[in-house]
């Protein structure tokens, strides 16, 4: 599932650049948001080496057939790499099992996996399932991408911590099983998406949705404006952060 190296030339460079677009929710009824065509617009002018789109990629039902291709062709007609993780509304929310493995079928039929590892400019970026968390075949190989000497940077869908409980945040046994997979690796961002508002709070960053403003704030220092995120990892193991509005 996934690889541990998209070229040599990412895994040897200095420096690498990589933009994530979070919350796309995508449906040809609609089109492409103005918003996102103009971060789409920015990626065709100045490639990124790595585009990462972080879940919630259809606009609402996991089952649409038509939204998935779409948003796929979408975001795939880029001059760079894309990788993909889903988000609730590309697989289903937590307890929604017994549609899960067909959900996921559909979800990497279309974009080859629903999770990635790959090594750019001295660090290792792992794109896990978050919809898994605790599934012992998922946790193993998330075990396995973490298990590495160089430093981590993760994506998952849902943020681990600081949700509201309002029905929609984590549960407490996924996020148990994140943190007792992760023991032992360098982790020094936790990249997400899902709650359509950026903040930064220590390692943890969470990405705007591109598409659907944010209805309130959940965290007095979030902001709900529409957007992404674009990071550049330096071989010395430090990686900045830059917030990508229209």
């Amino acid at each position: 599932m996934g690889t541990r190296t998209l070229t040599q030339t990412l895994a040897e460079a200095d420096s690498a650049r990589v933009v994530q677009l979070s919350d796309t929710h995508l449906t040809p009824r609609h089109g492409v948001p103005d918003t996102l065509q103009w971060l789409l617009d920015g990626i065709n002018a100045a490639p990124p080496d790595l585009l990462v789109v972080s879940g919630d990629i259809v606009f609402e039902d996991p089952d649409d057939d038509a939204d998935r291709e779409f948003a796929h062709a979408v975001l795939t007609d880029v001059p760079c790499p894309v990788l993909a993780i889903p988000g609730n509304h590309d697989i289903g929310f937590y307890g929604e099992d017994a549609d899960r493995s067909r959900r996921i079928a559909a979800f990497t039929d279309t974009w080859r996996s629903d999770r990635f590892a790959v090594d750019v400019a001295g660090w290792r970026l792992v794109g896990a399932n978050a919809y898994l968390l605790g599934d012992p075949e998922h946790d193993e190989w998330l075990h396995d991408a973490l298990t590495t000497d160089i430093p981590v940077a993760v994506f998952v869908h849902q943020p681990l911590e600081g949700e509201p409980n309002d029905g929609w945040e984590m549960p407490d046994t996924a996020r148990s099983a994140f943190h007792r997979t992760v023991v032992g690796a360098d982790i020094r961002l936790v990249a997400s998406g899902h709650r359509h508002q950026s903040r930064t709070d220590g390692v943890a960053v969470w990405a705007p949705s591109t598409t659907i403003l944010g209805l309130e704030k959940y965290q007095p220092d979030s902001d709900t404006s529409l957007g992404a995120v674009e990071y550049t990892f330096r071989r010395d193991g430090d990686v900045t952060t830059r917030f990508l509005r229209p």
